[in-house]
């Protein structure tokens, strides 16, 4: 049975049971396994619960994460949760346990935190998605050591893709990055009348200008240029051949900065224009991991930041309120913790840590019941949500 198989296998008997998982129920029923060494039942006993903690954990990964992507990187993905499950696990209850002579087993009710499961999953491809996967397009002009000006194609004339830009779009597009057809942006320059008239060194108003009509959601901008020295030491033929790519990337909507690097590369060569070539890729492809590195910290640090939302909550008694807060937590994935912040009447104004919007949370409120009332959500901002409970 090939790899591939064997990891299709082990999937399917990972997802089967928890296909429901993510419904009004996210409790999960698994169990835990130890064997019992030098008698030893009690570290048995806990070696069995935080297996039965790591089978939840999987079973949950098995259900968020698309099926190609779970048979590309399920060893990685098993491997990195296994020693960190637990903190996965926001509740759970012990159904039973016991033990034989030679093992131990404890079966588990658990509640997985999809919240904290993601942030641990994004580096797996997750973090792209949740962005919408944005669209970029490349604005880097390029001048190699035959050339005396940099070439570009916003000038409007057919340029094809330089050293540098070639080599960072491949390294982009290995981390699943996407790019833009750069023919379609020169049809709107060409529209708007610009073509022709913008300069290689492009700021980041005018890309933001040019890339109004929403082509692109990511604009990267920059220059390269190779050069190479005299004669080499010593009157050999080989001469230093240096390039330098400077580029930064930005949103394209308000020309917010997400990343800006510089590097350089020096390759020794006896062919001047063959040196520079392998300067500018040597150059261009570190600078494209870098920026990578740095625009996915920027989009993380945005999608997963926790915030504060404010929840007025109309209906409850004073007694409600510990419950009420216990269902939030664990019905509504995005809130992390619940904090009293006042009571009166029949009114509670809590805040909410969450890593999701005041729209998120509100949704996932309105599917809510209370002590077999009706949660409606009365008012929404960006910041509040407010509802009425209608207890039966």
């Amino acid at each position: 049975m090939s790899v591939k198989s064997k990891v299709m296998l082990s999937l399917l008997f990972l997802i089967l049971p928890c296909l429901a998982w993510g419904g009004q129920s996210d409790y999960l029923d698994v169990t835990g396994y130890a064997s019992i060494v030098d008698g030893k039942k009690d570290v048995a006993r806990e070696t069995a619960l935080q297996n039965a903690f790591r089978r939840a954990v999987e079973q949950a990964v098995g259900v968020m994460v698309e099926s190609e992507s779970v048979v590309n990187n399920f060893e990685m993905i098993r491997d990195k949760i296994s020693s960190q499950s637990a903190g996965y696990i926001k509740k759970y209850s012990i159904v039973k346990e016991g033990c034989e002579p030679d093992a131990c087993t404890v079966d588990i009710k658990a509640l997985v935190s999809k919240a904290k499961l993601e942030k641990g999953l994004d580096s797996h491809g997750l973090l792209m998605k949740k962005m919408g996967k944005p669209r970029i397009v490349m604005l880097l002009s390029e001048q190699s050591v035959t050339q005396d000006k940099p070439s570009y194609w916003w000038g409007g004339s057919v340029v094809e893709m330089g050293v540098a830009e070639n080599t960072m779009v491949s390294r982009l597009l290995q981390k699943d990055f996407n790019f833009v057809d750069r023919d379609s942006i020169l049809a709107g320059l060409k529209q708007e009348g610009l073509s022709g008239k913008l300069y290689a060194n492009i700021s980041n108003d005018m890309a933001v200008k040019i890339l109004a009509s929403g082509e692109a959601e990511v604009a990267i901008i920059g220059q390269a240029y190779a050069k190479a020295g005299g004669t080499g030491a010593g009157g050999t033929n080989f001469r230093p051949c240096q390039a330098t790519v400077s580029a930064r990337a930005i949103n394209t909507d308000n020309g917010e900065v997400l990343a800006s690097f510089t590097t350089t590369a020096m390759v020794p060569h006896v062919n001047p224009a063959a040196g520079g070539a392998q300067a500018l890729e040597k150059a261009a492809g570190e600078l494209a991991d870098k920026l990578q590195k740095q625009i996915l910290e920027k989009w993380k640090r945005r999608v997963l930041r926790s915030g504060i939302v404010k929840l007025v909550a109309s209906g409850l008694t004073y007694e409600d309120l510990r419950e009420f807060e216990a269902q939030l937590r664990d019905k509504i994935d995005e809130v992390e913790d619940v904090y009293q912040r006042g009571f009166s009447g029949d009114t509670a104004k809590m805040d909410l840590e969450v890593t999701g919007s005041a729209k998120e949370i509100a949704a996932g409120i309105s599917n809510m019941e209370f002590k077999g009332g009706v949660v409606k959500i009365t008012s929404l901002s960006a910041n509040t949500v407010e509802l009425q409970i209608s207890k039966k």
